[in-house]
């Protein structure tokens, strides 16, 4: 009990509703809905010209067995988290990237950068830019985003949104990347849409945002045991 109380988030109980109804605004959840349905596009996209390396941690016959596009909409429009990650749980990459402002570097990423990936890279961090001003446990919930994290959304000037997500465009990878069992579940329901296959892919993402938030709140208390008083 006292590690569950620990989590970001209350896990769900059994089938009943959990927090996440009352977590995300009807607008909030439209917004994710529709970056989900993008991340998924531009993945199908990418896979057709032989470059979803673009993307890491994305197998590609999770998206090759995406057929149903009423079915790929109809997923996106129920779960609560994004797909998709620019490394909101690593709070010192976030705090880097937003200490470099406009300059030489995204100069140079622009030579590299995807504009498609670019584009969808600074989608995302608007809709988290706001959830960071008005909700900061609904970017937490959505993106899986560290405090730190939150924290550097919530001071970013608007104005660097452009340069920033320039720079974070290369980071973009598959939410839960490196959980093969959370992939495969999405592989399965993309080969049978059925409502108890999307309610299995929410509580299994929702698991394991939980216990990774669990794990990174373990190393931050051991790291702050370990400086000297």
């Amino acid at each position: 009990m006292a590690r569950q109380q620990s989590l970001v988030l209350p896990p769900p109980a059994g089938r009943a509703q959990w927090s996440e109804q009352t977590l995300l605004d009807a607008v909030t959840r439209r917004a994710l809905a529709s970056l989900n349905h993008a991340f998924l596009d531009l993945a199908a996209e990418l896979e057709d010209e032989g470059r979803l390396r673009l993307i890491a941690g994305l197998p590609p016959r999770a998206i090759n067995a995406l057929i149903d596009a009423g079915a790929q909409r109809k997923l996106c429009e129920s779960l609560p988290f994004a797909l998709f990650d620019l490394r909101f749980g690593d709070d010192a990459f976030w705090e880097s990237q937003a200490a470099v402002g406009g300059g030489v570097q995204d100069g140079q990423a622009a030579n590299a950068a995807d504009e498609r990936i670019v584009a969808f890279a600074r989608a995302t961090i608007m809709l988290a830019w706001h959830l960071a001003q008005v909700h900061a446990l609904g970017v937490r919930l959505v993106f899986g985003a560290a405090p730190g994290t939150v924290a550097v959304l919530a001071g970013l000037p608007v104005a660097d949104v452009d340069g920033l997500g320039r720079r974070v465009a290369p980071s973009l990878a598959a939410r839960f990347g490196a959980r093969a069992r959370f992939w495969m579940q999405f592989e399965g329901w993309a080969a049978d849409p059925r409502d108890e296959s999307v309610l299995l892919l929410q509580l299994l993402g929702l698991q394991i945002q939980g216990a990774e938030s669990a794990r990174r709140q373990s190393l931050q208390r051991r790291f702050r045991r370990a400086i000297p008083a």
